[in-house]
């Protein structure tokens, strides 16, 4: 077993292997274990559908971060960048046989708008003409080409845009659906007539495995070729196991407790600082994600220097301030120590989800940090959409989560998605500014550099500042690889395993 760390940065690092030549299983088959549900077989519900090369988006980002076509060839947009036309890549099918059209792309982009990143951006239409895909909007966004490469705008075809649900799903990437009768295995076989670059290894099995200990275990047995957000344990468990690589790479994704700022007393600025003064992230960092480096002084970390403000003063530790606060705040500790205020305790529920297998563990070790200041937590752990259903029903009062910065290649949509309006799924609840809202809009039509610079110092630091939600620690994902296969490359972005490009080690 090797261990590697990773540098943090958005380009990724290969990882080619030293160990000893291994022969290819003789089925000719990659198996991932993965903590991500395949879930309903749409893009916008299913990460692993564009993770395996399933689906394909219409632009995606390089390594460096930049934006370049992909089921579109190019694109243009008006000078007030209120509308944008995208040629579709001609000669493209989809794995039933059916061509790639601008028609079957603006009917996807309409159909799953309000699930998929598209629900952020100020759609006014979409329609087709010719070869082309002609979005409008209400007003100018110069980040749309980033919004279109987020995973959950992948593209099915036509005969796929039904309510109806199926077992199987049309895209146009390297790799096809051949089963998914099984909820938990998503069986695929290599698309010999994918446009781009050929996969060379025929079968790919996908397996939803939540329990991060049973992927590790699998990994450690030579079970599957990959196993993803393994406990940093895995880095010493797995010593000693034969032909695995073990890699941490630091990631642009953020762990946080999410707030429903809809709700007393998480509505008030001086509690939700309070919580985060109350939270000890220096030994969160160390002693359970393994790495103290992550301890979050702020939402960015600096691998995002453009967005990490070095002049911001860093989150701190302060239980005395956390209770100095929340006295000002009216709140009195009663004899079992949990804080009144107007007869009401301070009592709130978190929820968190296990496929992040250390946000358990840092719910309940914040549970015991709050504690101390005399706000009472109960614990519900759960599947992920503990959190997004209770975000959408009102319900979630607080939620451990962790969220990237980069699905959409450009930490703004991030923001936008996160913050604006009241916030998303991963990022705030209920937290309505309209200053930080027109910071947004004006970032996302400006071009002028310094002016750029200024909107992102006024919206990390309002963020900073009002703890819409309280960040605890940025992120290493620990993954495990197989000696047997070259040419992988970590992507950063979360988007692709680029198993086109794998090959068995010679």
């Amino acid at each position: 077993m090797k261990r590697h760390i990773l540098a943090a940065v958005a380009s990724g690092t290969t990882l080619m292997s030293a160990a000893p030549v291994l022969a290819s299983p003789a089925d000719d088959t990659i198996r991932i274990a993965s903590p991500w549900k395949i879930g309903a077989l749409i893009p916008s519900a299913s990460t692993a559908l564009s993770r395996t090369g399933v689906v394909e988006t219409l632009t995606m980002p390089t390594e460096e971060g930049d934006i370049v076509g992909l089921l579109a060839e190019s694109w243009t947009s008006n000078d007030s960048l209120d509308e944008w036309r995208f040629k579709i890549r001609s000669g493209v099918t989809f794995h039933d046989g059916s061509p790639l059209t601008a028609e079957t792309v603006a009917a996807n982009l309409t159909k799953f708008r309000e699930q998929s990143s598209l629900r952020i951006a100020p759609v006014a239409s979409i329609a087709s003409e010719g070869d082309e895909v002609i979005i409008t909007l209400e007003r100018p966004y110069s980040i749309l080409p980033a919004i279109l490469a987020d995973w959950n705008t992948g593209i099915i075809s036509a005969e796929n845009l039904n309510d109806e649900p199926s077992d199987s799903v049309a895209g146009t990437g390297p790799f096809a659906v051949k089963d998914a009768s099984d909820p938990t295995m998503l069986k695929l076989s290599a698309n010999a007539d994918y446009w781009g670059t050929q996969a060379t290894i025929s079968k790919v099995e996908y397996l939803f495995v939540p329990d991060a200990q049973a992927r590790q275990a699998m990994a450690q047995a030579g079970e599957v070729e990959f196993a993803f957000s393994l406990p940093v344990t895995a880095t010493q468990m797995l010593t000693g196991a034969e032909n695995v690589d073990v890699n941490i790479q630091a990631i642009p994704r953020v762990r946080a407790l999410k707030l429903n700022g809809g709700i007393a007393p998480l509505n008030e600025v001086a509690v939700r600082q309070a919580i985060s003064y109350a939270i000890d992230r220096n030994g969160i960092a160390a002693s359970i994600v393994g790495n103290p480096d992550t301890a979050a002084t702020q939402l960015f970390p600096a691998s995002l220097p453009a967005w990490h403000d070095t002049d911001l003063a860093p989150f701190a530790y302060d239980p005395a301030r956390a209770a100095e606060l929340l006295a000002e705040a009216g709140f009195e500790k009663g004899e079992d120590g949990i804080l009144t205020r107007n007869g009401e305790r301070f009592s709130i529920e978190m929820r968190t989800y296990d496929s992040r297998p250390e946000l358990p563990v840092i719910g309940v070790a914040i549970q015991d940090m709050l504690k101390v200041v005399g706000i009472e937590v109960t614990m519900r752990a759960g599947d992920w959409t503990l959190i997004s259903d209770g975000h959408t029903d009102g319900t979630l009062e607080a939620g451990m989560v962790s969220d990237s910065f980069v699905y959409v290649p450009d930490p703004i949509g991030a923001l936008a998605e996160n913050f604006y309006q009241g916030g998303g799924f991963w990022g705030s609840m209920n937290w309505n500014n309209a200053e930080f809202d027109a910071l947004v809009e004006t970032y996302q039509r400006a071009v002028d550099p310094d002016q750029l610079a200024q909107l992102r110092t006024d919206m990390v630091g309002m963020i900073h500042e009002e703890h819409p939600m309280v960040t605890v620690t940025w992120y290493d994902d620990v993954y495990a690889v197989s000696d047997a296969v070259a040419n992988f490359k970590f992507d950063v972005y979360e988007r692709d395993f680029g198993l086109n490009r794998l090959t068995w080690a010679e």
